[in-house]
């Protein structure tokens, strides 16, 4: 892999060779989600699914942190190799080190002395508090771990090693995955022993991946001398999409939680945990295929490689494209299973679910799209496209739908508040593209 020219090598061959490692490294919090839903649904019950649910946030938190300065720092990275400021590249790295480092110190300290106030903010009540404490004390102790793991994954790709991002996943991922069962069903620990096998599985998934730096060629001496609050603002500025992505997901989960309760009852919170974590796999892939494309984006832009630019973002449309279509085919074919995978449920549950699994997420073939164009603005310098596209997508959007249109059509038409902006968000973002094609033409055609 190493051997690969971002600035040469055939962009499809480049791109594909990217796909996998990427896919997996995004997987890994959606992996281990996934992996303690399925165990705590079947060890715990609906309740501790209910529980997760309400801890989700957390986790989004975690993952835009390690996320902004990641992907921000890998960004300007790439530009700056394919310039051929290869220090400067190292001074984006270095900076991103300390900043993600006091940020994550703080939040830890917040997480966790305001862990139960935190927790009823997030629409934990009575009867789930206890069980939402078990889970989420060992997950806040831990949060330097994660956003370790978010940050360091873009990192390493970007550093032209994806291979070592997949290994680290799969080998967290397959730990996780042997220790959630152990802990919880023959250890009889419930949502203590999920937490715990998710942080040991992600700790070593942070473990595999600063072996990168072991190599002598890889080696980065640490200094400060050169570091300035500007690269600070652009490293935010490049990976603050990226942020407000992740944790638009987790603010969607917690308005959703409210308005689920408030509207719908206890059984669809069981729904919506269903769901979320479905919603989560399915943004871990589109954003894996998104960012497989951006440090050859990235590079090929800063190297003023128009054409490339335009090869690689058309490959991964295709991809993006497919695997939407593929992930909702499945699920609509095979609800009535996806429910029974995570939850031992009755026929209530079965019956009252099918419906809205299906039509929340039929979103998965247009945010996909989305998902790629935030991605494509963030990788070419537009870095206020990006964050506008975030903002009106996973914030104003969903507040608006959310909380109007329960009241004017009742509460089942929560199952499509995303769905619909999924679809205004596409329909802007095809509008804004056709505007600038236009003005281009115009400057090169006088």
């Amino acid at each position: 892999m190493s051997s690969l020219n971002l600035l040469k090598d055939n962009e499809k061959k480049v791109f594909y060779h990217y796909l996998i490692p990427s896919i997996c490294s995004t997987l890994v919090n959606s992996i281990y989600i996934l992996v303690d839903t399925l165990i705590i649904g079947q060890g715990v019950g609906a309740e501790g699914i209910s529980a997760l649910n309400i801890f989700l946030p957390f986790y989004s938190l975690y993952m835009g942190i390690g996320f902004m300065f990641g992907i921000g720092a890998g960004i300007l990275m790439s530009t700056e190799d394919g310039i051929g400021n290869i220090e400067k590249s190292k001074k984006y790295f270095i900076t991103s080190i300390l900043c993600v480092s006091l940020v994550t110190i703080i939040l830890t300290l917040v997480s966790i002395f305001n862990l139960r106030k935190i927790s009823y903010i997030l629409g934990a009540n009575e009867n789930s508090i206890d069980l939402v404490m078990e889970y989420g004390r060992y997950i806040v102790f831990a949060a330097p771990i994660f956003i370790c793991t978010n940050f360091l994954g873009p990192i390493v790709r970007n550093r032209k090693d994806p291979n070592l991002c997949m290994i680290a996943v799969l080998l967290g991922a397959g730990i996780n995955i042997v220790l959630d069962y152990i802990f919880v069903f023959p250890m009889q620990m419930g949502m203590k022993g999920a937490a715990m096998a998710t942080v040991i599985g992600s700790l070593i998934t942070s473990l595999v991946l600063l072996t990168h730096f072991i190599k002598k060629k890889n080696r980065i001496k640490i200094c400060i001398k050169g570091i300035s609050f500007d690269m600070v603002k652009k490293i935010i500025s490049c990976g603050s999409s990226s942020f407000l992505m992740e944790v638009a997901s987790g603010f969607v989960i917690f308005i959703f939680n409210i308005q689920i309760l408030k509207y719908i009852g206890d059984n669809g919170i069981v729904i919506y945990g269903i769901i979320s974590n479905c919603i989560i796999v399915g943004i871990s892939l589109f954003n894996g295929i998104a960012q497989a494309s951006q440090p050859i984006i990235a590079t090929n832009h800063g190297a003023d490689e128009v054409k490339r630019v335009r090869n690689v973002l058309k490959y991964a449309m295709y991809t993006t494209i497919a695997i939407g279509i593929i992930l909702f085919a499945i699920v609509f074919v095979f609800t009535k299973e996806v429910i029974l995978v995570f939850v031992k449920a009755g026929e209530s549950i079965i019956n009252m679910g099918i419906t809205p699994i299906r039509m929340y997420l039929s979103a998965f073939c247009i945010m996909n799209i989305n998902i790629l164009m935030c991605n494509y603005f963030q990788s070419i310098g537009r870095e206020k496209v990006s964050v506008s596209i975030s903002i009106i997508r996973g914030f104003l959007l969903n507040i608006i739908l959310v909380l109007i249109m329960p009241v004017v059509l009742g509460g089942n038409s929560l199952w499509i508040v995303v769905p619909i902006t999924e679809i205004i968000t596409f329909l802007g973002i095809c509008i804004y593209s056709n505007r600038k094609a236009k003005v281009n033409y115009k400057a090169c055609n006088p």
